[in-house]
This record gives C-alpha cells, structure tokens and sequence, in this order.
C-alpha cells in the first residue's frame, strides 16, 4: 500500500503530533500486548520516518501462535519538508523480513522432504521393495501437506489482519490532518 498526503505543518511539527493518539513502543512484559500504554496504536519514530501497527487483542504469549502476529501489517510513513508544509508518504504491508523468512522455511522444508524421498527410495527398493511404492506415496502426500500448511498459515494471518492496515492508516491520515496528493505532485514538490 502506498500513499501520498500534503501537510500544511512542517515535518518536526507533524511528527510531534503523534504521541497525542499513539503510544511509545517501549517494552513492558507485564501489560498483556507487550508494549506500554493503552491507545490502540503503537508507533516508533526515528527522524522523520515513523511506524505505526496496531495493537494486538491477546496476550503477547499467545500471539507468538497466530499467524496474525507473524503477519502483522505496519505502517511507515516517510515526512519530507516542503516550501510551505511537508509532503507525507505511507508505505504498508507486513515487513519484507517476515516474507524472506516464511519463504526460507518454506523451501527449507520443502527441500528435506524431496531430499529425505529421493535419498530413502533406493533404501526401499532395496530392501521393502513390496512396500516401497506406499512410503514413496505418503512421503509425497507429507511433502504435500506441508506445502498446504505452509501457505495457508500466512493467509490465515492476513485473514486475522486485513483490516489493521487500513485502520492504522485511517487514524494517523484524520489524526494528522493529512490532505490526499497525487504521487507526481509530490514528487514534484519534493524536488523544488
């Protein structure tokens, strides 16, 4: 998801803003979600960029076994100063490192399937060889059922998180007084 906004304030002025509707994310292990506060955002800013997510609504201990955690969408906003005010873009989606990761365990484990059913059929042959073509067949039909587990389960979260995103993006746009611009116009006046 991408977004562009124009702002009538200037970039340290817009970002001083966000404490007023969203919390720190500072670690507290005692509160249920994991971090500090209450609001229903948590955001981090580092300079003129931002993150924002949503809170979650389970404990944290639990969270680690939803998939909805795994995909958790975030929100980064990127503020650039203009002549007059700042140019704002939003950029969303669930962090490229969780895809990186979710698609190396999934080849991973796709691999040791293939690996353990080429490696483990000569053994079979040889010595069960009447039995050989039903462990072939279960050793495909694992293989197959972890391929449909390991892509359902980020659908799953996106399922879980369809709506965060949007939310997110909607309270920091109305929060932040941000007005819609074309891509080109901001490009433009980022450029003057």
């Amino acid at each position: 998801m991408y977004k562009f906004f124009s702002s009538p304030l200037p970039p340290s002025q817009l970002i001083s803003k966000l404490p007023e509707f969203t919390d720190a994310k500072k670690i507290d292990p005692s509160k249920s979600s994991l971090y500090e506060g209450e609001k229903e955002i948590i955001a981090q800013v580092k300079g003129t960029r931002f993150t924002a997510e949503k809170r979650q609504r389970i404990g944290w201990g639990l969270a680690w076994f939803s998939p909805g955690f795994w995909f958790k969408p975030v929100l980064t906003g990127s503020v650039t100063p203009l002549k007059e005010g700042s140019a704002v873009i939003f950029e969303g989606g669930t962090p490229v490192i969780m895809k990186v990761l979710w698609a190396v365990v999934f080849v991973i484990i796709v691999q040791a399937g293939a690996i353990f059913l080429i490696l483990n059929y000569p053994v079979n042959i040889s010595f069960d060889g009447l039995h050989a073509n039903s462990i072939m067949l279960a050793t495909i039909t694992a293989i197959n059922l972890a391929v449909v587990i390991l892509l359902l389960l980020p659908f799953i979260g996106w399922w879980l998180t369809r709506n965060d995103l949007a939310f997110v993006a909607a309270a920091v746009e109305r929060h932040l007084q941000l007005q819609p611009a074309q891509k080109s116009s901001v490009d433009w006046l980022v450029g003057v």
